[in-house]
């Protein structure tokens, strides 16, 4: 066949494809409209009829979820507003992610994950699992939580900190349950027993294992643990004990 023929062909078969193509297209949306104009997507035709709530839910309960979403799901299968609907979920306390989907003919299916809390953030706030700072209402009437104080920039330094001294002084049966970062830059902390560390700037991990080296030794014989330790010292630290108690001594009659 005669090249110049192959390609008059090839080009007229590519003409005719993307012809029928726009044909298809145009009856597609003619369709759509005509569907439209028929009122073959209003609520009535094709309603919501279930709504499936799911979570692992601890502080959300799927009454109140199922509540909040009633009135947003009063359009029909075709025209329901899911980023809407999602985003009324979001603004449920304690609610941290929401996946919306369509099961047809008439049901929609919402999946919500909380936030896990793992520690308290300033004033007012609540750290994630995942590290995220949000709020609810009483926050800060959560128990069992550690506090973290810092600069609202400077969440991540706070949070790797106390992750890694607290990898340093669980071995040795320590907690933290307040870690604080000033604007100076300077780190303090308080421990489960009370005891009160003054790190300071810089050195912060030397600093800490200095102390722990010497932890078992520091504590023989002593039945209270130390109400502060300074740790702001090149070669060493400064411990404050508690006063030992005065002996009772019986009263006479």
């Amino acid at each position: 066949m005669n090249p110049h023929a192959a390609r008059a062909r090839a080009s007229e078969r590519g003409f005719i494809g993307s012809l029928l193509l726009v044909i298809t297209l145009f009856l597609a949306a003619l369709a759509a409209y005509a569907w439209v104009g028929m009122g073959i997507f209003t609520s009535e035709r094709w309603p919501i009829r279930w709504l499936e709530v799911n979570g692992a839910f601890q502080r959300v309960s799927a009454e109140q979820l199922r509540a909040s979403l009633a009135s947003e799901i009063g359009a029909s299968f075709f025209t329901l507003d899911m980023r809407g609907l999602q985003e009324s979920a979001l603004r449920i306390p304690w609610v941290s992610a929401v996946k919306v989907q369509k099961h047809w003919p008439d049901t929609v299916q919402v999946t919500v994950e909380e936030f896990v809390p793992v520690a308290h953030w300033n004033r007012g706030q609540l750290i994630s699992r995942r590290g995220q700072p949000f709020n609810v209402p009483e926050a800060d009437e959560l128990q069992g939580l550690p506090w973290l104080q810092g600069p609202e920039p400077r969440l991540d330094e706070v949070l790797e900190t106390w992750a890694v001294l607290d990898q340093l002084l669980v071995p040795h049966g320590l907690e933290i349950v307040a870690i604080r970062l000033d604007d100076r830059g300077a780190w303090s902390m308080v421990l489960e027993s009370g005891t009160r560390l003054q790190i300071g700037r810089g050195s912060t991990v030397e600093r800490m294992r200095r102390l722990l080296a010497s932890w078992d030794l520091l504590m023989q014989e002593r039945e209270a643990p130390p109400l502060e330790i300074d740790l702001r010292y090149t070669n060493g630290f400064a411990v404050l004990w508690p006063r030992a108690r005065e002996p009772q001594v019986a009263a006479r009659m």
